[in-house]
């Protein structure tokens, strides 16, 4: 068996953090990249493989029996990639009919030849490209094309939390147009982000309790809080007869429902006349919105087996996405490129036009804000708007729990004292940022 110091041995393994201003890499063993291509990534691929296996019998039940055949070539294309991953393979250029593979194979082709293996290539690259893989194994198939197979794990995300659902829900219906209780809400969908289940390594994350009460208690560990500007823009009047808000989602579960809770809010106080969401073309980092998810979430809730109060504001959401109020944006293949946000433009300038239809982009959890900054190591007082790198199609607010060793916008000595009493603060999800961007 392969010890840690043969494979840092023999895959040039620096022991050390990245370099300033550089790219996240997992050849630096003293980086967050390391630890999750290292250990987190193969753990994933290995829960997928014994689901494929533990519940064979039922796809077969569901599909057909000829479906086993596609289940041992899907099992063998994983079992291949997760040793890909572990030997510290070069990036493959993807053969199917998907509408994205010229995207990818052209980003694949860019790529410098000393640099195109898992732990050489930039993290978020690298990282990004294991889930694309991934789908197309289920994508080249007929039975099995468009299996989701974190569907379990996303759906019991959100039943194992009634409670919890039904607590927020409570406090939230005798909502008021202010700044405070705004405020309050937005704070409530950041810290919902904390239930990531590509972080836990596909664990449930269950939560208790009431979350909007409790988020006052938790302002200590908002490094960034631009909340305030947030309101002000939001409240803005609305000029003509419409305003879009868009929403960039990540995890399904409690954090979508904590979503939903705000864009109920924004259409309730007349601060949007539309509410955008843009999902996942596929099954994405385990548990982000896809569009099933999305529908699936307001049937569970409008058909909640025991709860009125779920059954009640799930009717209102199903609602409100007849009206066209809520609506799932179309399908875009960016969202699950490995490009960062900065080169929109240049790879989907129909995708950035769209965005800037909007009054304001709110972007939520850890993979989208290391796609707005990309995986780089920003001085951490370094302005937000400037790790941006030009990319502003609008207003901009981004809402993450953080998960990931990169962050900017921090004042001068936060990062020190967080070091101090709290070594491992960038990547526990305990700490949070509510940054904004303005466009003018």
């Amino acid at each position: 068996m392969t010890t840690a110091a043969d494979f840092d041995k023999k895959y040039n393994i620096v022991d050390e953090k990245p370099p300033r201003h550089s790219l996240l890499r997992g050849r630096f063993k003293r980086s967050f990249a390391y630890y999750t291509l290292r250990e987190r990534l193969p753990v994933i691929l290995t829960q997928v493989l014994d689901n494929l296996s533990r519940d064979k019998d039922d796809i077969a039940e569901q599909y057909g029996e000829e479906v086993r055949e596609e289940i041992k070539e899907i099992v063998g294309n994983i079992s291949k990639l997760k040793y890909q991953l572990q030997t510290d393979k070069a990036l493959e250029p993807f053969t199917g009919n998907e509408p994205d593979k010229e995207m990818w194979n052209a980003f694949i082709a860019g790529l410098n030849a000393d640099n195109d293996t898992f732990f050489r290539i930039c993290w978020l690259h690298g990282e990004c490209y294991m889930y694309r893989r991934l789908s197309s194994y289920f994508q080249s198939m007929i039975k099995m094309k468009d299996y989701d197979y974190f569907l379990k794990q996303k759906e019991n995300a959100l039943k194992c939390c009634t409670d919890a659902l039904e607590n927020v829900v409570n406090s939230t219906r005798d909502s008021v147009l202010s700044e405070e209780f705004f405020i309050r809400i937005l704070k409530l969908n950041l810290w919902g982000n904390r239930c990531d289940l590509s972080i836990s390594e596909g664990k449930e994350i269950k939560q208790t309790g009431n979350l909007f009460d409790s988020v006052d208690s938790l302002n200590s560990n908002i490094l960034v809080d631009d909340t305030k500007q947030i309101w002000n823009c939001i409240s803005e009047p609305i000029e003509g007869n419409s305003r879009i808000i868009d929403f960039v989602q990540d995890n399904s579960g409690f954090e979508m429902f904590t979503d939903l809770l705000v864009a109920e809010y924004l259409i309730d106080k007349n601060l949007a006349t539309k509410i955008r969401f843009h999902v996942k073309a596929i099954p994405w980092f385990i548990s982000d919105v896809t569009p099933n998810d999305f529908l699936w979430t307001l049937d569970y809730l409008r058909n909640h087996p025991t709860s009125t109060v779920l059954r009640s504001v799930g009717e209102k959401w199903y609602k409100l996405l007849q009206d066209g109020k809520f609506e799932i944006a179309p399908q875009e293949w960016f969202w699950t490129s490995p490009y960062e946000f900065y080169r929109m433009k240049e790879i989907n300038e129909k995708l950035y036009n769209k965005l800037a239809e909007s009054h304001i982009v709110i972007f939520k959890g850890d993979l989208n804000y290391r796609k707005l900054i990309g995986d780089f190591t920003w001085d951490f007082t370094e302005n937000f708007k400037t790790c941006l790198r030009g990319f502003q199609p609008t207003n901009v607010c981004t809402l993450r729990t953080v998960k990931a060793d990169l962050i900017c916008g921090l004042k001068e000595g936060t990062a020190d004292n967080l070091d101090k009493i709290k070594p491992d603060w960038m990547v526990t999800g305990e700490f949070g940022v509510l940054q904004f961007s303005s466009s003018t």
